[in-house]
């Protein structure tokens, strides 16, 4: 399989780019400010589910925004396998376009991260994505990744006041290059498609169904530089089990496809209500090498998400409750293989495969925001929530088991203050604080090898951090004015700093900041 050309899709992308954001470039007789488009977003209840047919019903006013931004972090409070500390650049351009009837609205990000000292990673880019089968090194490392994404959906008129159709897709591309040996070169791509229509029976009542289709795939080259140096490697095979090498690493290649739909159902009247459920199936194969393709791994992965929505507007306040919950489910599968070498074959045979692993995370949450509006917009905001988070992990046989329950409550306040009316110069202030309570844990590992780094480095870190309280505090500001006074046209500057603090085992701190500068058309 070939690699993906990284200089074409810069390319493309980078004259998408251009084309979105001057196509999407047209004034606007509503409201662009910084908290105008926070409002369209909180108000924007199809956007948040996976049916692009029904974005129609979320009545969004036409804009486009640009902006370039630069972000850092450092602190020791963190996973084992995330970077010390790191930082990266960002663009980010989306809109809402009319054509005629017709609804689209689209978006691209380019990500570039530069993660310093992560650990235990030498085959994947993300190693949070749900694939625990991956190369781990002791050498911590510093990555330097580059992503792009673009998305978009559109929407179709209602046809007999009754069916209104959508199709939404995404791709995203990603490189990544590890600097030390065990050095890894990466590339990335996942597609996914969502066709969906909606059927309104009455005015105030709408049920929406979608599909949802995508393909994943990783491709991850390792080598040293140094030949004349062996370097100690693991291959992962879940909550600390592990097999351990010398050399250069190794190729593996990661296939993946995913199968799912949704379900919708819209109340539109004096409350706006809003129920969705999700169930996907996804899964994904590892080949260690290109030229003889050995099985290495699976994964399967069931999915289910379901939200609860509820918006009740006035002239004066709104009310937003969200309640959301999902369930990842996922068996880690593993190969008994043989070499071949008969002429008739020559290459690898699969003699068994069964579930060694199983994974399970569950999330129930619930959000609450209260605005005083003023105009599309609001002159302050009030926010508060709670989600309850419970990892089950198990490694089957020798028995080995990682758990943690936690909740993590949060609130927050903003306000929209108007400094002056010549050019509506704006300053949206906000402070925003969590706490994450843990209420239980435990890491038992029961296979061999039990100093292993991957047991006692990976794995227990893992766990200590995993099971931490923590408070967070976050500052917020972002000021915008218009370009011209008679313009609609809005140039935005943005800052936060957050920091979050526990007294946890070893841990300390970790602090993030950013800052970005962009226009709203």
């Amino acid at each position: 399989m070939k690699r993906i050309r990284m200089k074409y899709i810069k390319n493309t992308c980078a004259c998408l780019l251009v084309v979105f954001s001057s196509q999407l470039a047209i004034a606007q007789e509503q409201t662009t400010g910084p908290a105008a488009l926070e409002m369209l977003s909180q108000r924007s209840l199809w956007k948040k589910t996976s049916n692009p047919a029904g974005l129609q019903f979320d009545q969004p006013f036409q804009y486009s925004t640009l902006s370039v931004g630069y972000e850092l972090y450092d602190g020791n409070f963190r996973r084992p396998q995330q970077g010390g500390s790191g930082n990266r650049q960002t663009v980010h351009t989306e809109g809402n376009y009319r054509i005629k009837d017709y609804y689209l609205s689209g978006s691209f990000d380019y990500r570039r991260d530069q993660i310093k000292d992560a650990n235990y990673n030498a085959s994947i880019i993300d190693p949070f994505r749900g694939m625990p089968y991956i190369i781990a090194d002791l050498n911590p490392s510093d990555w330097n990744n580059q992503h792009y994404e673009m998305q978009f959906n559109i929407a179709s008129p209602a046809y007999n006041d009754q069916f209104s159709f959508g199709f939404a897709g995404s791709y995203k591309v990603s490189s990544g290059a590890k600097q030390r040996d065990i050095r890894s070169e990466n590339y990335f791509y996942n597609l996914s498609l969502s066709p969906g229509v909606v059927y309104t029976p009455s005015e105030k009542h709408h049920l929406g169904l979608n599909f949802v289709y995508s393909n994943v795939k990783e491709e991850s080259y390792g080598s040293n530089v140094n030949n004349s140096v062996d370097q100690q490697y693991y291959e992962l095979l879940g909550l600390g089990t592990a097999v351990n090498y010398l050399g250069g690493g190794r190729s593996n290649n990661y296939i993946g496809d995913a199968l799912g739909g949704g379900f919708q159902y819209q109340y539109a009247g004096n409350v706006n209500v809003l129920l969705s459920a999700d169930y996907s199936v996804e899964a994904e194969d590892l080949q260690v090498s290109f030229e003889v393709p050995r099985d290495g791994a699976s994964v399967l992965r069931h999915i289910w998400k379901a939200k609860l929505a509820f918006i009740k507007e006035g002239t004066q306040t709104s009310h937003f409750l969200d309640f959301n919950y999902c369930n990842r489910n996922m068996d880690g599968i593993q190969y008994v293989t043989q070499r071949d070498n008969s002429s008739s074959q020559m290459g690898w045979q699969t003699l068994f495969k069964s579930v060694r692993s199983t994974y399970s995370t569950e999330q129930a949450g619930v959000q609450y925001h209260l605005t005083s509006n003023k105009g599309n917009a609001y002159s302050w905001k009030l926010s508060a929530g709670a989600v309850y988070e419970k990892l089950n992990d198990e490694y089957l046989l020798p028995n080995s088991v990682k758990q943690a329950e936690n909740v993590l409550f949060n609130a927050g306040i903003k306000k929209n203050l108007a400094l002056a009316d010549k050019k509506s110069k704006q300053l949206l202030v906000g402070l925003d604080l969590g706490y994450n309570a843990n209420i239980s844990g435990v890491y038992n590992y029961g296979g061999a090898h039990a100093d292993y780094p991957t047991v006692t480095g990976l794995e227990q870190n893992d766990f200590r951090y995993l099971t931490s309280s923590y408070a967070s505090i976050g500052v917020p500001l972002v000021y915008s004015q218009k370009i011209k006074n008679d313009s609609q046209n809005m140039l935005f500057i943005k800052a936060q700093i957050q920091a979050q603090f526990t007294n946890s085992y070893q841990f300390n701190d970790r602090i993030f900041a950013g800052f970005n500068v962009g226009v709203n058309f």
